[in-house]
């Protein structure tokens, strides 16, 4: 038995505006030129066609399961069927819009198409279904279809039921002969994410950045959502608008290039503590009290080691792939290092002086500065400034570079974070 708190759940209620979203982002990109959806606006969804004709879709999810486990089927009195149907009939007629005479009434029925969206299951069983498919096919008369309405309403005993039925039982013969021409059912619509990743597939996207688009487009089109509910706009999106703002997010996709993404990092080691900050205190190229500064430096370590972390996962790189571009930023790392260590380098070897802190302090800096300027490249995707100078911040607090002429000596052989 479930308790209260069980039945106030909004687990239920949240799933169906959930619903709603996934197949209003599932039609949305399955739009072409000249036409536009809207989600909340007129309907549940609508789609203004680019012909002039309009198609208002009711969104109906269930959780309920039969004894199978399998999703219920939609039954002839399906209270979700009936307010759909009651719904559209309100509107149809709706004198505040303008429609109180017959031909106004048909003018609109004829330029919409009335399509409910479930996922319950299709079946056989369905009288009404069956009676709709029937006069569609010029198998049953309207006279044949409003006796069986009729036996169905005598049979009803709940009374928001009744009502809804009586709306449409109630409708002229001319009225419900056109209606039931443009009634629609796409039952059995379920999984609707893997139905978005088709789509997006049938763009030409790369198979392995598939899950990257959808999540891109997915979390735009949310906020996008979001921004305009706030603001009070009306959620409607054209063609050409997706195309000019997203199309991006799809090229992504298709292209060679590693995907990029800005998600949030997360420290899960004391700043200090990090080697790499530990050598940049110690050529003074960062002030011990500069606590924003640090957190900066180490988001940009941060991001790089997430992008490589998450790339091999997904296997957009190999092992060998890194290990080949790690020895190449090493290779960079050492000849900026020599450059910038030669007069230090040149006096040790000749006796001539012992260097200052500040000279060694100086050179460091200078080979710092030097390999903060280079943009890395890795499987023939350019990395910005911040993933490349986060890569060498990377190799430092391993470490295996570094900035004074005795990093090895101070950092490698004697790693103070251990």
């Amino acid at each position: 038995m479930s308790t209260f708190q069980d039945k106030t759940t909004a687990d239920n209620k949240s799933i169906g505006f959930d619903y709603q979203y996934y197949y209003f982002l599932y039609r949305l990109l399955g739009l072409e030129e000249g036409e536009e959806i809207g989600i909340e606006v007129k309907d549940d969804v609508h789609i203004n066609l680019s012909d002039g004709q309009m198609v208002l879709l009711q969104l109906k999810h269930t959780v309920q399961t039969n004894t199978s486990g399998k999703i219920v089927n939609l039954s002839e009195r399906d209270g979700d069927l009936w307010k759909s149907l009651y719904n559209w009939a309100t509107i149809i007629n709706d004198p505040l819009d303008g429609r109180n005479s017959w031909n106004d009434q048909s003018n609109f029925i004829k330029k919409t198409t009335f399509i409910i969206v479930s996922n319950k299951a299709d079946n056989d069983n369905n009288a009404f279904l069956q009676k709709v498919k029937d006069f569609k096919l010029n198998k049953t008369s309207i006279q044949d279809f409003k006796s069986y309405l009729d036996n169905l309403i005598k049979g009803t005993t709940d009374t928001t039921l009744n009502k809804y039925m009586k709306q449409i039982e109630n409708q002229s013969n001319r009225w419900l002969i056109e209606f039931l021409k443009k009634l629609e059912f796409e039952l059995d619509q379920d999984d609707l994410i893997t139905k978005i990743k088709s789509r997006i597939k049938s763009k030409q996207v790369k198979e392995s950045k598939i899950d990257d688009v959808f999540e891109a487009v997915d979390s735009n089109i949310r906020k996008r959502n979001y921004i305009n509910i706030k603001s009070k706009v009306k959620n409607i999106i054209t063609f050409e608008e997706f195309y000019r703002n997203y199309h991006v997010l799809f090229d992504k996709g298709r292209n060679d290039k590693l995907p990029i993404n800005n998600d949030p990092v997360h420290f899960d080691k004391p700043i200090d503590d990090q080697l790499f900050i530990i050598q940049l205190k110690e050529i003074y190229a960062i002030n011990n009290n500069a606590t924003a500064e640090k957190l900066r430096l180490a988001s940009h370590m941060l991001r790089t080691d997430n992008h490589i972390s998450e790339w091999l996962k997904k296997g957009f790189i190999v092992k060998e792939q890194l290990e080949h571009f790690e020895q190449d930023c090493v290779t960079k790392w050492k000849n900026t290092y020599d450059e910038a260590h030669r007069e230090i380098n040149l006096d040790i070897m000749l006796n001539v002086s012992t260097p200052t802190e500040k000279e060694i302090a100086l050179a460091g800096q200078k080979c710092l500065d030097e390999i903060r300027k280079k943009e890395l490249i890795i499987d023939e995707t350019p990395l910005d400034t911040e993933l490349s100078n986060g890569q060498y911040y990377l190799l430092s607090n391993k470490p295996i570079i570094g900035w004074r002429f005795d990093w090895e000596e101070k950092y490698k052989k004697n790693d103070p974070t251990k």
